[in-house]
């Protein structure tokens, strides 16, 4: 699964922080360290050399060992060493001698020398300088000095971090500006889904953004127009073909009457008319109820129990109102487009689904379900979506009859109500229709 926009720049931008930073801090630490343990080296060496002078010169003057390590100042931790006639002197019990390495000592007694030895795990800086009559040695420990430099280390990983995490949150809360516009138009997007033609986006002066916001609104605009233009053309074609709809109706009822007075010929060509005529004009109320729905008809709300308003409208389609199962159940709805939702399911139901089986009214908290199952042979889903579409028909449409705008009103019909019909798999292996209403206890 691909991360959002506002994950991935909040990803980015830690990483590119824990890499400045991380960058800045081994930078710092390099330097830090070199820094200070160059200082320390240079104080020991210069602080050993003096005191190799005292010692030598104390020496020279007939200064035993031990007398002449006496007037070496004690200044921090570091241990003097005096080496004389094949013996080992010290001033306090430390290192032992056994500790320097052999090239060391060699080089000390020639002409001097400096290194840093490791005893036991911890650091330490060996100066050995030439005598008259030996060799000094002087070793200063650097623990404390590592030590620091952890701490700094920690430190510096630990800011490290900080900056990172600052890094997410800024980029986090970048991100999420930047994308405010874009929840603008996916929102817009939305309600024009939702069917609010006349929702538009707000300009607000930035010189990037209001360019797509202005594109964004004249598409909306262009698709407000066109839909009006479909809708006004479906009303016209509807009431345009009302009145001769009706009259050619009411021709064939009045030849159909008087089929005994027609020739053999003519008898079965107006029964074919009756029968295609009156086939016709349910499809012209439908369409006619479309346009309605499309001219967005006011809602009339009122205080209806629809357990009883769906057994009223199963017993006017033939259906026995036992088959509805609920407790009365009483919400402010527009009782007329509840009764074209559920008769349209129920019609459904009998022309594809072998007649409903079930019809159940069922309540929660916020909402209202009323589902219309049957035992026919159901619907793939991947026809589920699309049946709901105008003049869409199943897979058993040529042997069925319908307009196939059946379910294209009642789901407007719902919408209009603030629901929606959901469609799913019967118990008893059909389908089930679902519809979800809003429960209203008091007037919107």
């Amino acid at each position: 699964m691909k991360l959002g926009l506002r994950t991935r720049v909040a990803i980015a931008l830690a990483l590119v922080s824990l890499v400045v930073a991380g960058g800045v801090a081994i930078g710092t630490y390099g330097f830090a360290s070199w820094y200070l343990l160059d200082q320390r080296q240079t104080s020991a060496l210069t602080r050993a050399v003096l005191d190799a002078r005292a010692v030598n010169a104390a020496l020279d003057g007939g200064a035993s060992p031990s007398q002449t390590l006496d007037l070496v100042p004690s200044v921090g931790t570091s241990q003097p060493m005096i080496r004389t006639g094949g013996s080992w002197y010290t001033a306090s019990i430390g290192l032992p001698p056994s500790v320097f390495p052999a090239n060391f000592l060699i080089l000390a007694a020639a002409q001097g020398a400096q290194q840093r030895i490791e005893v036991g795990g911890d650091p330490y800086y060996a100066v050995g300088v030439p005598l008259t009559s030996g060799t000094y040695v002087e070793v200063f420990p650097l623990r404390e000095l590592e030590q620091n430099l952890n701490l700094a280390a920690t430190a510096l990983i630990m800011m490290s971090l900080v900056a990172a995490t600052l890094g997410a949150v800024f980029g986090a809360t970048t991100a999420s500006r930047i994308l405010v516009p874009v929840r603008r138009l996916g929102a817009g997007a939305q309600r024009i889904a939702g069917g609010e033609l006349g929702a538009r986006i707000e300009l607000n002066g930035d010189a990037d953004l209001d360019p797509i916001a202005t594109s964004f609104n004249a598409m909306a605009e262009a698709v407000q127009q066109r839909i009006s233009r479909e809708r006004r053309f479906t009303a016209n074609v509807s009431h345009e073909l009302r009145s001769p709809v009706t009259s050619i109706v009411g021709t064939a009822e009045v030849l159909e009457r008087h089929a005994d007075h027609l020739t053999a010929a003519d008898a079965p060509m107006i029964a074919v008319l009756g029968e295609q005529v009156r086939k016709l004009s349910p499809t012209l109320v439908d369409l006619m109820e479309i346009s309605r729905l499309d001219g967005g008809d006011p809602l009339v709300m009122e205080n209806r129990d629809l357990t009883a308003l769906c057994r009223e409208v199963a017993a006017r389609r033939g259906v026995d109102p036992a088959l509805v199962i609920g407790e009365e159940l009483r919400t402010f709805t527009d009782g007329r487009r509840v009764e074209r939702i559920i008769g349209n399911l129920i019609e459904n139901a009998q022309r594809h689904g072998g007649g409903a089986t079930q019809i159940s009214v069922l309540s929660t908290d916020e909402h209202v379900d009323i589902c219309v199952s049957d035992a026919g042979p159901g619907v793939a889903p991947a026809e589920r979506a699309r049946l709901f579409e105008p003049f869409a028909r199943g897979a058993d449409s040529e042997s069925t009859s319908g307009s196939g705008l059946g379910l294209a009103i009642a789901l407007e019909q719902a919408k209009a109500l603030g629901g929606d019909i959901q469609l799913d798999d019967s118990p008893d292996g059909g389908a089930r229709f679902i519809v979800h209403l809003p429960l209203r206890m008091d007037l919107p």
